[in-house]
This record gives structure tokens, C-alpha cells and sequence, in this order.
């Protein structure tokens, strides 16, 4: 909305004005401004404008107003003001007579008045009021909306203000919080009407016109279009995105159910979109603060000894942090582990905040492309099949803008506060390390999968060279089968017979098989120690999936 007549002038700098004719259309709201200086300018108009003339070409076409408004342009007009004294004495009575009869405001303004000044008057007075409009009360805020936070408060309060101040309803779509405001209900039923979902507004489905009003802000306007029936009602909204450091955070819209926004409408838009913007640079600055803080008692506590516990816990109070929320803890890197590649910091944090794990985790990085996921321990417990799905969407994120960087997990479905979590991470480290030579195929190995091997504290280089000969054996089908063999074979207490009823094939080939896996591996059945390193090799391997 616009600003009245009436309402300008009652502003400081217009106390000199005053009107002529057509009092009874003070009411008339100003959408835009545009100075007459030729006989045909109202042909030119697209309505609501403010007329500003400095009454030449009235002195020297005087037919010229009666043309107008016999054309019916004047009428579409907000009003018009005119220079005293310049070229008009007087106005003469019969177009006095045309400006009240169809109730459009006639104001005699100021000689010395600077088209530029005035101008700047009215566009001040417009955004003035758009601004009162929309700058947030907290404490009357707190007090009507006690039961929502502030950003939604402030949202809320932003949304509701446009429609009151445009009379077209507003909506806004977080992408985080996977969260959608509404001015009110017109939104939606207007929404409803038209068979539009929510993403429909940022990425129609249905098919539609698209024209840009700023570019800057990625500002446009979507029109649905109706093959079937062109002649039919059509809808149009206002899209503007949110972005912060080049992420979209939400999508803010405005409905055109009646009739396109009109110029002045446009500014309050742009005041809304950087009020809305303010916001979230806001949240994501101070939640980045809060990261550093998050990230740096994490790395203390990964350091910190039993004689640290005092100290652990001032820090813990110091940043806000509760010593007593358990998490279930996940270590990611970067699955090629090299040190020469380039840090991806910015691009993996920037893929968490995109993702799902930013609702149920928070992160620490602690090394360059190796961080820390802690999931907050709840009620209904953690699911593998659930955690790995967000796991997935993150690694899938960080491909999406770093292609050389595919992340690896290692995770503990243990929960376990901040004071244990050196033995966490240390859980999720052998997952990791451990669960990639036995399960190579996968991206992220649980605890628990290890089993025995768990247990055990086998240097990594070892159990390298443990799986080696088998790994080499794998590349070839015939060998998976000799294997997979092997390995009921020996569950069965090296028995032919047991062996070849589990595997439904004659005890001569198991025979046969069992001697050319001898050949192969080369291992001492009657030395207890060997038998044990194989079949526990041989669990892990994974032979089911690779036959």
C-alpha cells in the first residue's frame, strides 16, 4: 500500500499545500509519481500515480483536463498538484468543477517547491510508514506470542504487516526448519484454490509465466497460466529467496490474488525481504559463533585428562554447555585421507546446514576435512536405518559442491555424555578404520558391526596385512566361492560331511574345494592360533554380498 492524500499533507514539509478541488477523494491512495508537461500525458498513466504540473499545459490547451476526463484517465489518477503563480493565476471554474465531480484531489503546491524535493517527500513519507508498519514491538510481541521463539515471532509479525499494509497475504518457507509461516489464512485457501503445493511457489509444478522484477534480489513474479481456459481467473505471486554466504535459507512470497502489486507495494517488498534478511544473517552469525565455541570445547575435551575434569566442567559452563545431554556420536573424513588436498572446511559445514542433521546434530570440526557429529540422545531412541539416511544426505550434499570430497563415518550407536567422549570417538575411530578394510564397499560402519574384532586391539597396519591375502583372492569369483566354503567349513568343526549338507553339494567337491583353498592360503589347520585369525577374518569378510 500507498500512502493517502490526505495523509501526506498532513506531513511537515506539506503544510503550504492545499487543496483546491475534489476533497472528497483525500482518501485516494498514491502509488507512484509523474509530471505532466504535454496535452496527451494522461494517456501515459498506469493508475494511482500523483500528478505533478506546473499548470502550462492547462494554460495553453485548456481542453486538454475535460479530454482527459471524458477518457475516463484522470479518474485513474491518485490526484494532482499544480504550480500557483507559475503560468495559472486561476484555475478556471469548469475543470474545479471536473476535479470534484469525480472526487480527484486538486492541490495548489508552493512555486519554489523543487520537482526533486517534493518528489523525495513523498517517497519518504511512504517508506516512513511502511517502516512503522513493520519495525517489531518485543515486549508486545513476548506478551500476544509467548509460546514461540523470537525469529518466529519476528516472522510472523513481518508477514502479518504486509498483508495489512498491501492487502495481499505473505507466506515464507524456512528451509532449515523445513518451517512454513502465513500472513493468515488467506494464503492457504487462496493456495488451496488453485491446487498449489508448497514448493509450488519457488519451483512451480503447474504451468505458469515467469518475469523478473529485480535481479539483484532474485526478485520475480510467477503467473500460473491455463491453456484450457485462457479467459479464466489467473493467479500470480511474488517470490524473493533468503540467501546467507550463497545457501538459500527460505523463500519469502507475496500472493497477487486480485490484482498486480503496485510501485510503492514493491518498496515495502524490499523493506520486508531485508528486515527477513537482517534476521537471518542474525541466526546464522550467532549460530556460527556458537560453533566456535561448541568446536573449541570439543577439541579441549579430546585433549583433557582425568585431572582436566574441573576444568573441562568451567569450560562447559562458560560456553553453555551441558555436561549431562548424551549423544550418539559420529566421526566423518574424507574417505581419501590425503593431506595435500585442499581444506573443504566452509563447503562441509555449509552442506550440514543444508541438511537434515542440522535439526537432530551438532558438529565440531577438529581437523582439516575431519570432524565430529553429535547427535542428541532422545526418547524414542536412534535407528541405524535412520542415521545412516542422514548420513547419506550429508555425504551426498558434500559431493554436491566438493566432488573430491567423499566423506567416510564411523559411529557408535552408544550414547554417552561430553565427559566420555574421548572413549566415543575412540569407538567411532576404530569403526571407521577397522570397518573400511572389512566392509569396503560401505561408507560408514557402526560399532557393533565389528563384533569380536572390536575387542581386539589390532594395529591397523597388521590387520592391513591380515586381510591381504584374502582381499587379493577376492578379485576372482571362483576364489569367493572357495572361500565362502572355507568358512562353513570351518563353523562346522571342519566336518565334509556337516559342511556339504549346509552348502547342498556332494562332500567330494567340498573335498576338492577345501584342497585347493589349502593350496592357495597356505595355513596350518592343526595350529589353533592360525584357525582363529581365519575364522575371524573370514566373519568379516562379507562374503554373502560379493557371491
Amino acid at each position: 500500500m500507498g500512502i493517502a492524500i490526505q495523509e501526506l499533507l498532513s506531513q511537515e514539509y506539506f503544510k503550504d499545500f492545499y487543496v483546491l478541488a475534489g476533497a472528497k477523494g483525500l482518501h485516494r491512495e498514491i502509488q507512484g509519481i509523474t509530471v505532466m508537461e504535454a496535452p496527451d500525458a494522461f494517456h501515459w498513466t498506469k493508475g494511482k500515480e500523483l500528478v505533478l504540473s506546473s499548470g502550462y499545459v492547462i494554460a495553453k490547451e485548456p481542453d486538454c483536463i475535460e479530454k482527459a476526463f471524458r477518457e475516463g484517465s484522470v479518474q485513474k489518477s491518485a490526484g494532482m498538484m499544480i504550480k500557483r503563480e507559475r503560468y495559472l493565476e486561476k484555475i478556471p471554474e469548469e475543470i474545479l468543477e471536473l476535479f470534484d465531480q469525480y472526487e480527484v484531489p486538486l492541490i495548489s503546491m508552493p512555486f519554489s517547491a523543487p520537482w526533486m524535493e517534493v518528489m523525495s517527500q513523498i517517497n519518504t513519507a511512504v517508506l516512513n510508514r511502511t517502516i512503522r508498519r513493520l519495525r517489531i514491538n518485543t515486549s508486545h510481541m513476548t506478551f500476544q506470542m509467548s509460546n514461540f521463539s523470537y525469529k518466529e515471532q519476528k516472522i510472523k509479525r513481518i508477514l502479518q504487516a504486509m498483508e495489512a499494509e498491501m492487502g495481499f497475504p505473505a507466506f515464507l518457507y524456512d528451509f532449515v526448519e523445513e518451517e512454513a509461516y502465513y500472513s493468515s489464512m488467506n494464503f492457504q485457501k487462496i493456495a488451496k484454490g488453485f491446487g498449489l503445493e508448497t514448493e509450488d511457489f519457488w519451483e512451480p509444478s503447474i504451468p505458469y509465466t515467469r518475469h523478473t522484477l529485480c535481479d539483484y534480489m532474485d526478485m520475480v513474479r510467477y503467473r500460473l497460466v491455463n491453456q484450457s481456459h485462457q479467459e479464466g481467473p489467473r493467479i500470480s505471486w511474488i517470490r524473493v529467496p533468503i540467501s546467507v554466504n550463497g545457501s538459500v535459507q527460505a523463500y519469502f512470497a507475496v500472493m497477487e490474488a486480485r490484482e498486480f502489486l503496485d510501485y510503492y507495494d514493491e518498496y515495502s517488498i524490499r523493506i520486508a525481504y531485508l528486515m527477513l534478511q537482517g534476521l537471518y544473517e542474525q541466526i546464522v552469525a550467532a549460530q556460527n559463533m556458537g560453533n566456535i565455541g561448541f568446536e573449541n570445547f570439543v577439541l579441549y575435551a579430546l585433549s583433557a585428562t582425568e585431572d582436566d575434569t574441573q576444568k573441562m566442567m568451567f569450560q562447559a559452563n562458560v560456553q553453555g554447555i551441558s555436561m549431562s545431554t548424551k549423544y550418539r556420536y559420529v566421526l566423518f573424513r574424507r574417505a581419501d585421507n590425503q593431506e595435500e588436498l585442499p581444506n573443504r572446511r566452509k563447503e562441509i559445514l555449509e552442506a550440514y546446514r543444508k541438511s537434515s542433521l542440522i535439526k537432530y546434530a551438532r558438529i565440531a570440526m577438529i581437523g582439516e576435512n575431519v570432524g565430529i557429529l553429535f547427535l542428541e540422545d532422545r526418547e524414542e531412541g536412534w535407528e541405524k536405518g535412520h542415521i545412516l539416511a542422514l548420513l547419506e544426505e550429508f555425504r551426498r550434499r558434500v559431493l554436491k559442491s566438493c566432488p573430491e570430497t567423499a566423506l567416510e563415518f564411523g559411529y557408535s550407536l552408544d550414547a554417552a555424555s561430553l565427559g566420555h567422549i574421548r572413549q566415543s570417538i575412540e569407538k567411532c575411530q576404530k569403526a571407521l578404520n577397522m570397518g573400511k578394510m572389512i566392509y569396503p564397499s560401505l561408507f560408514a560402519w557402526e560399532y557393533s558391526q565389528l563384533g569380536a574384532l572390536a575387542w581386539l586391539d589390532i594395529p591397523e597396519e597388521e590387520l592391513t596385512h591380515m586381510l591381504s591375502t584374502y582381499s587379493v583372492l577376492l578379485k576372482d569369483e571362483k576364489n569367493i566361492e572357495l572361500l565362502k566354503t572355507l568358512k562353513v567349513y570351518l563353523e562346522n568343526n571342519m566336518n565334509y560331511s556337516a559342511t556339504a549338507e549346509k552348502l547342498y553339494v556332494h562332500i567330494n567337491t567340498i573335498r576338492k574345494r577345501i584342497d585347493k583353498v589349502n593350496e592357495l592360503l597356505q595355513i596350518d589347520w592343526s595350529d589353533n592360533i592360525a584357525r582363529m585369525n581365519a575364522e575371524l577374518l573370514l566373519r568379516f569378510l562379507n562374503l554373502e554380498e560379493k557371491i
